[in-house]
C-alpha cells in the first residue's frame, strides 16, 4: 500500500483534516486499497520519508523547506501543498494530481 504523508505543525488538527478528505476522495475513486493518507507532525516528515519506502505523496499544509524538499526529491517524493483540500479551492485539480502520481 501507497502511502500520502500529510502533515502540519502538530498533527494533530490541519493534518488529520486534509487526510480524511483525500481517503474520502481515494476510496470514492476506488483507490483505498491503493493508498492511504496519514497525518503526522511536521517534524516527522523528513525521518519518514526517508524510513518508510510507501510514502510516495508528501503533502504539506506549508510548502516543503529546503532541506525536506531535497529529502522528498532525493526518495522520489512528489511535494503538495494541502491548502486546496482545506480552502476547496483547486481541490479537484489536487485530487487528480494525485490519482495520477498514484498511476504513475
Amino acid at each position: 500500500m501507497k502511502t500520502i504523508l500529510v502533515c502540519c505543525g502538530s498533527g494533530v488538527a490541519t493534518s488529520p483534516q486534509v487526510a480524511n478528505k483525500i481517503n474520502e476522495y481515494l476510496a470514492d475513486q476506488g483507490l483505498d486499497d491503493v493508498a492511504k493518507a496519514t497525518p503526522k507532525p511536521v517534524e516527522t516528515a523528513k525521518s519518514t520519508v526517508e524510513n518508510d519506502p510507501s510514502v510516495v505523496i508528501y503533502v504539506g499544509i506549508a510548502p516543503a523547506d529546503a532541506e525536506l524538499q531535497e529529502t522528498l526529491d532525493a526518495n522520489h517524493v512528489v511535494g503538495m501543498v494541502g491548502l486546496p483540500w482545506l480552502t476547496g479551492m483547486g481541490e479537484d485539480a489536487a485530487d487528480e494530481k494525485v490519482k495520477a502520481v498514484l498511476a504513475g
